[in-house]
């Protein structure tokens, strides 16, 4: 969309410049933000409403020298007709003023050589008068159809509609006809009396349309009625409107004022000898001079613009309030079934890591071989490992048994085949994680999140498949890593000279004790003192005992390494949070949310500039008051 280019210098403007052309960067960043995240139902809406929103803004741009068209309305019998006549300096529109509802179609008043081609008067049904009154020589009035009236519906029946509850213009044409107009309409001027002032069906109108037009605020029928104007604010603030002014006149004064002398065309600040106007129709006459004409009528399209705006946003954020909470609910129930999916798989994994004792001990028996070289012990071991391979070597089951036996051996991390069963010989079945899934699908309905952001609750075959080979890749990675880390702290305890060459002593003591004493037997018994020696028993028994011993050592060896093996196997289960290893399980219900928050917090950041450049409007000290909150806006597109 294109950006709003700002006003032309004036230092007597109530806005500083530079403030239009932070304007226009935000309506760019706006614009961006209201298509972003369509996926989202609740994001798709409020680009639904940005959609209407944005010609209008675009149209302050390209219309910013054109007067503006201000929009009387009122409900019947407020005098609102007789006001336009007063304004227009003589008889355009039929005044009922208290009695009758008179105003049906729309009645355009212009100057005599204003082009009104940009007006779509066809689709407001509207007459067009011409004046030379002072007022109109710079604005365009409109007077507008009643809105709580109309010929065919009785007005008891169209006051009956609930404060809260929709406009019925489906059944009245005055209404139909209002929603025309309004639309064209750049500045509102909302008229009522002592007795109007808290019609429902007036204020449901104008505030529909009122987002992004300012208004002015007129009591009339001073002349016989109370002043209502503090009670009427109080009724207007209540309903969203800041109320700066009310301004409180006779119509039927001002009228007669205008039509006599010289028939309402005497410049402004002329009164043609009729003397000065009536004091409050004067103030409304000066207002207007000074808000609505010239440089000012630039303001107010930038001021509605902005106002639009920041409307725009209050609305986005108080649509998205709710869903923040229930996104943020998503956000907890997936971390808590995560922790659940986690101690599930930790617990499972700790079982198997502590009761593989065999794998462990294979383990460290392939470490040792492979650091102890060139001792009696060290052969011994070898030899002892080697045993298994005249049979094949026995691979114990399941995923972490292989692990543990692979993964230093090697043959790096074990691939598992494809499929839930693995992931379930792993510790973690199906069921679970389809159970952790139809909690998150019922938190992510709260907060509007179909499948076009997150998948199914039950997993098809495809994701089974798919997140299968992802959890089993980053549980086989993070396995293997954990494992070569306790295998390292263990290598630490039998490298030592100690252990090593403690070892290696007691058994090459006993061996060379064996063979000494059988070469002594021989040598000497037998050869030299010539007495027939049986030393095969003694050798085989010396034999017997070398392997026992051997034997006893491997097993203290193996004692001292798996020392603090269950407490190892406890911190490596204890990190498995960090491994985030059933992430992917609930990944798209992660990424959706976290879409949703950036979509949310950019919102809200929006809004809050946005405020920043209502407080500004704030501080000019405008006679024209602006809708905060409320109704949605309609009309927005026209």
């Amino acid at each position: 969309m294109a950006a709003l280019p700002g006003p032309e210098p004036d230092a007597a403007a109530a806005h500083d410049p530079s403030e239009f052309g932070r304007f226009d960067e935000f309506v760019e960043t706006l614009a961006s933000w209201a298509g972003s995240l369509g996926e989202w139902p609740p994001a798709a809406a409020v680009h639904a409403d940005w959609a209407g929103i944005a010609p209008r803004l675009d149209r302050a741009r390209r219309e910013l020298s054109r007067v503006l068209v201000v929009g009387v309305v009122g409900g019947t019998g407020t005098g609102k007709s007789t006001l336009v006549n007063a304004l227009a300096g003589g008889d355009v529109t039929a005044a009922g003023d208290v009695a009758r509802p008179t105003t049906i179609n729309p009645v355009v008043i212009a100057a005599a050589d204003l082009d009104l081609d940009w007006l779509p008067l066809d689709t407001m049904q509207a007459r067009v008068v011409r004046s030379h009154a002072a007022a109109v020589a710079h604005v365009v009035f409109v007077d507008c159809p009643d809105p709580d009236t109309q010929a065919d519906m009785p007005d008891t029946r169209a006051a009956a509609a609930p404060p809260g509850g929709p406009r019925p213009s489906a059944t009245n044409r005055n209404r139909d006809l209002l929603e025309q107009v309004l639309p064209a309409c750049d500045v509102l001027l909302l008229v009522a009396t002592a007795q109007k002032y808290k019609s429902w069906i007036v204020a449901r109108e104008v505030a529909a349309f009122a987002p992004g037009r300012p208004l002015f605020f007129v009591q009339t029928h001073a002349s016989r009625d109370p002043d209502i104007r503090d009670d009427w604010r109080r009724e207007l603030e209540s309903q969203g409107f800041t109320v700066p002014r009310i301004f409180r006149l006779d119509g039927v004064e001002a009228f007669a004022w205008a039509t006599s002398g010289t028939g309402g065309r005497a410049a402004a600040g002329d009164h043609g000898g009729r003397g000065a106007p009536p004091a409050g129709f004067a103030e409304l006459l000066a207002a207007i001079d000074e808000e609505l004409v010239g440089r000012a009528a630039r303001r107010v399209r930038r001021t509605g613009a902005i106002d639009l705006a920041a409307w725009f946003t209050r609305q986005g954020t108080a649509r998205l309030g709710p869903l923040a909470t229930a996104t943020a609910e998503l956000a907890a129930g997936i971390d808590r079934e995560r922790a659940r999916l986690e101690r599930l798989l930790a617990a499972a994994i700790s079982k198997k890591l502590s009761g593989d004792r065999a794998g462990w001990q294979r383990v460290v028996a392939d470490e040792i071989v492979a650091d102890w070289q060139g001792g009696p012990f060290a052969v011994f071991l070898r030899c002892v490992a080697a045993v298994p391979s005249l049979w094949g070597r026995v691979q114990p089951g399941g995923l972490v048994g292989r692990l543990v036996t692979g993964n230093l051996a090697g043959r790096g991390v074990v691939a598992a085949p494809a499929g839930w069963q693995t992931v379930e010989d792993l510790g973690l079945p199906e069921s679970e994680v389809e159970q952790s899934r139809s909690v998150l699908a019922g938190l992510a309905a709260r907060a509007r999140l179909g499948d076009t952001l997150v998948g199914r609750g039950r997993l098809d075959e495809a994701r089974v498949q798919s997140l299968a080979a992802t959890v089993l890749d980053r549980a086989g990675r993070w396995l293997a890593t954990g494992v070569e880390r306790i295998v390292a702290d263990r290598r630490g305890r039998w490298s030592g000279s100690f252990l090593h060459w403690g070892c290696e002593i007691v058994f090459t003591g006993l061996l060379v004790t064996i063979l000494g004493r059988a070469a002594w037997n021989f040598f000497y018994g037998q050869l030299w003192a010539g007495r027939p020696v049986d030393g095969g028993s003694f050798l085989l028994q010396g034999l017997v005992w070398l392997v026992l011993t051997g034997f006893a050592l491997r097993w203290l060896v193996f004692r001292v390494v798996r020392s603090g093996l269950d407490r190892d196997v406890a911190a490596l289960v204890a990190g498995l949070p960090q491994a985030r290893l059933v992430d992917p399980l609930v990944a798209d219900y992660r990424e959706a949310v976290a879409q949703v928050d950036g979509y949310l917090l950019a919102g809200r950041r929006l809004a809050a500039e946005a405020e920043g450049f209502v407080a500004a409007l704030e501080a000019s000290g405008s006679a024209l008051g602006r809708l905060r909150e409320g109704a949605a806006p309609a009309g927005g597109a026209d």
